[in-house]
């Protein structure tokens, strides 16, 4: 029986090494695992964070573009506001002229409506041998309050017009009886032609020259790049 209590001590003995070998070595590679975990779970989280950081950099990014394109469309409406109403007050300014200086102002657009025509016509038969008549025959058609303006219009268009040819001052005018549907200026009829005249074309057209310049003028470098 000694001999029997001694091999089993013999081994449980060896049993017990052989667990603690096995305990030792499933400790370790739970330490491994734990290590690698948190190793992992601390790549995730930095990851995480740094995808919120980006993100959050990509959101103020779009934020500031997104205030600065709508400063820009603040400040463009503002500046094509203040432009508009340049020029709008340049219209009312034309319309609450004295009657002597409107009726010069009336005579002005004929006279250089009548000219840039005639020249027109001159230019054909020069150059392609138009037989369009360059006789002169206008019709002057203006809003019904400027009716009355009409023969003292006339007699100063062809006093500016003589200036330029003394042909040109012997340009025949036709009051025409009906009135053009304008606030203000005149609408100038040459055959099947008509050239609009009104005050509002007139600063529309002077607006499309002149907006770049006033723009430099009210708008410097230093304030458009705001």
């Amino acid at each position: 029986m000694q001999n029997l209590d001694k091999i089993l001590d013999k081994i449980l003995s060896d049993a017990r090494e052989e667990a603690e070998k096995i305990l030792d070595a499933a400790r370790r590679e739970c330490e491994t695992i734990e290590q690698e975990s948190s190793a992992r779970a601390q790549s995730v989280i930095e990851a995480a964070q740094a995808r919120a950081s980006r993100e959050e950099a990509a959101a103020a990014q779009r934020a500031n573009s997104t205030a600065d394109m709508k400063k820009r469309e603040i400040l463009l409406a503002a500046k094509v506001g203040i432009l508009s109403k340049a020029f709008s007050e340049a219209e009312n300014y034309l319309y609450d002229l004295s009657r002597e200086d409107y009726c010069v102002f009336l005579a002005h657009l004929l006279a250089d409506a009548a000219v840039d025509r005639l020249q027109t016509v001159q230019q054909l038969q020069e150059l392609y041998g138009e037989e369009e008549a360059c006789d002169g025959e206008f019709v002057l058609v203006l809003s019904e309050k400027d009716q009355e303006l009409g023969p003292l219009v006339i007699k100063a268009a062809k006093t500016f017009m003589k200036r330029v040819s003394p042909d040109f001052g012997k340009t025949n005018f036709t009051l025409a009886e009906e009135n053009a549907p304008i606030r203000g200026g005149l609408i100038l009829r040459y055959g099947d032609i008509a050239s609009n005249c009104s005050v509002e074309t007139v600063v529309n057209g002077l607006r499309e020259q002149m907006e770049a310049k006033i723009v430099s003028i009210l708008f410097p470098p230093e304030t458009v790049r705001g």
